[in-house]
């Protein structure tokens, strides 16, 4: 094989590893990090959601507040159950619509592998209040 042919491959190989290599750079999270859509493993487009802020803006929270329901009661298993459902549901249309891969709760990523990473917060918390300006 020549030596220009071979430099050739060597150099295509470099190239095709290279672009495997960013297509799934991924992020790292910490143990006990919130993963809300997408995959940290392989994501480009990383974002975080303040979840506690977010929580406050959902209907299932306000009912906990407001009537006192007790962790650890059945009926708040099941209103942290639907107010999960609601602002995953939400996140993923905000990721979708902004072309992030993989959103996680903030604070969670230790390490973003030199990403950018979004905040979507205000976006979900707009999301959830037009959810009820539709109802």
């Amino acid at each position: 094989m020549s030596s220009t042919l071979s430099h050739g491959i060597r150099a295509l190989m470099l190239a095709l590893c290279t672009a495997a290599a960013v297509a799934g750079q991924g992020i790292v999270t910490k143990n006990d990090a919130v993963l809300l859509f997408g995959a940290k493993e392989s994501c480009t487009k990383p974002a975080t959601v303040d979840w506690k802020k977010v929580r406050k803006k959902t209907p299932e929270w306000k009912t906990i507040k407001s009537e006192g329901v007790k962790k650890g009661t059945a009926r708040y298993s099941l209103l942290v159950s639907d107010l999960k459902k609601r602002v995953k549901k939400h996140v993923k249309k905000v990721a979708q619509d902004k072309g992030n891969d993989c959103v996680v709760r903030k604070g969670d990523i230790s390490d973003a592998k030199g990403l950018s990473v979004d905040d979507l917060t205000s976006a979900v918390i707009k999301a959830l209040e037009s959810e009820r300006d539709d109802s």
